[in-house]
């Protein structure tokens, strides 16, 4: 398989995009070189994502187009892993004559192996592993999309069974990896002159808790904030019924922990909540709200939110309204519900009319957009610390980067202090983002907050 190209196209969350990295470092070692064309592509690969009916909408949609690959070229081989894959299995085949093989979600080990079967024209399908795999050292052999910050997952899979998530059946039960593992590829990527990681899992704060054999959370914080080199921690994604105390203090006193969290609450009424199974109650919600606060002050908060839920009556939409302005999230992530196969959300009664819930999710992003603005405003003056991300794409001569708060910063400047931290002072805000002029280099700690 020397010389050979592959164009890998990930759809869905960042856990995703980490499980292609590490594909990318699996096929590297298979002698296949990336390409960022699927023309003239030896192998093509989605990586999917099935979250949403309109996330799996998509993949069938990009293989459609991908088809005529295929019909030019028979040589060319196309699979598709993930989520999608692990959810639909054979399906995929008999529904897209195209693909060649299927792997899903806890399949890495096998990824040579399916092409190989693929090149002799037999179609496959693995949704569990059969080889032997080596988690750490494909974690360490994976192929970086940036220079300086990366993705490093420490727990998969999801123990808390909401009503319409189908992640326990994809992704499987939790699963911790060794921190000592963990530390190794930070300590890895800081030698390799990486700043910035984001520790991922589906739900990052239950690291550790079915096990003895790792640290907790808050203590895998404070082991990954010693290692030298790396300015910046953040993580994703935090169940507000699993985020303690101890988390929360960690995040207040590690210099390198963002100020900023992504927090989901799905909805604002008590009688949805516990219909969705999320395990917490409105007033629990602004309970951690309060200590996050009190303990992290200036700290951004975003989250998720669910309309038209089944059953959501009008008075409980109007609880979710109340919770978003109370709280005021400087971010949030709205959705319409989509049942998904498989979850107990699927076959609930009281279905919401699609108009009325798109309705409903215009009335949270327009709530949203002006909370966003009014949150941004207060920063135009001041000076902020951003981690430089490369040539703004909507304008190739500026930047853009992200500030500690994971806000996203425009600017003016030269596309070598790409991956370096710089000072902005902001001088327009708008709801999505800030536009700015630099005024200095800084080192972490120089006090640049947002």
């Amino acid at each position: 398989m020397r010389g050979k190209t592959v164009y890998l196209k990930s759809f869905g969350c960042q856990m995703n995009s980490a499980d292609s990295e590490q594909f990318l470092g699996i096929l590297g070692r298979a002698g296949y070189k990336p390409t960022d064309r699927p023309e003239g592509a030896d192998l093509i690969l989605l990586n999917t994502c099935a979250i949403r009916a309109k996330a799996e909408q998509k993949v069938f949609s990009e293989l459609g187009r991908l088809r005529e690959y295929k019909l030019r070229d028979p040589s060319v081989k196309i699979g598709v892993a993930g989520c999608v894959a692990q959810s639909l299995g054979k399906g995929i085949l008999s529904r897209e004559p195209a693909v060649d093989f299927v792997l899903g979600t806890r399949s890495a080990a096998d990824l040579p192996d399916m092409i190989r079967q693929a090149e002799t024209g037999r179609r496959g399908v693995s949704l569990s592993a059969t080889g032997e795999f080596d988690l750490d050292t494909a974690r360490l052999e994976s192929v970086r999309t940036s220079p300086y910050h990366a993705y490093v997952p420490i727990i998969y899979g999801c123990d808390n069974h909401c009503a319409y998530c189908v992640v326990p059946g994809v992704r499987g039960p939790e699963r911790s990896r060794p921190d000592e593992g963990i530390l190794r590829e930070i300590r890895d990527l800081a030698q390799r002159g990486y700043r910035a990681v984001t520790l991922l899992g589906q739900n990052v704060n239950s690291y550790g808790k079915k096990d003895n054999k790792n640290m907790g959370f808050s203590e895998l914080l404070h082991a990954v904030c010693e290692v030298s080199g790396i300015d910046r921690v953040r993580f994703v994604t935090s169940h507000p019924r699993d985020l303690s105390e101890d988390v929360v203090n960690a995040m207040g006193v590690l210099p390198p922990v963002c100020e900023a969290l992504h927090l989901p609450v799905q909805s604002g009424s008590d009688r949805i909540l516990a219909a969705m199974n999320r395990g917490y109650t409105r007033a629990q919600y602004f309970e951690r709200i309060a200590l996050l606060r009190d303990r992290i002050p200036g700290i951004a908060l975003s989250t998720d939110i669910i309309v038209g839920f089944p059953g959501e009556s009008d008075a409980d939409f109007a609880q979710t309204l109340s919770l978003i302005a109370e709280v005021a999230f400087d971010s949030l992530f709205g959705f319409a519900f989509s049942p998904r196969p498989e979850t107990p959300a699927a076959g609930l009664p009281g279905r919401v009319e699609a108009q009325i819930s798109q309705r409903r999710l215009h009335a949270v992003l327009d709530l949203q957009r002006e909370i966003s603005a009014r949150r941004n405003a207060v920063l135009v003056g001041a000076s902020v610390e951003v981690l430089v991300e490369g040539r703004n794409p909507r304008n190739p001569q500026g930047l853009s980067g992200r500030t500690r708060t994971h806000k996203i910063v425009h600017f003016q400047g030269d596309a070598g202090l790409t991956g370096t931290l710089v000072a902005v002072r902001i001088t327009e805000a708008r709801p999505n983002c800030l536009i700015g002029v630099q005024v200095d280099a800084c080192r972490p700690g120089d006090g640049f907050g947002a």
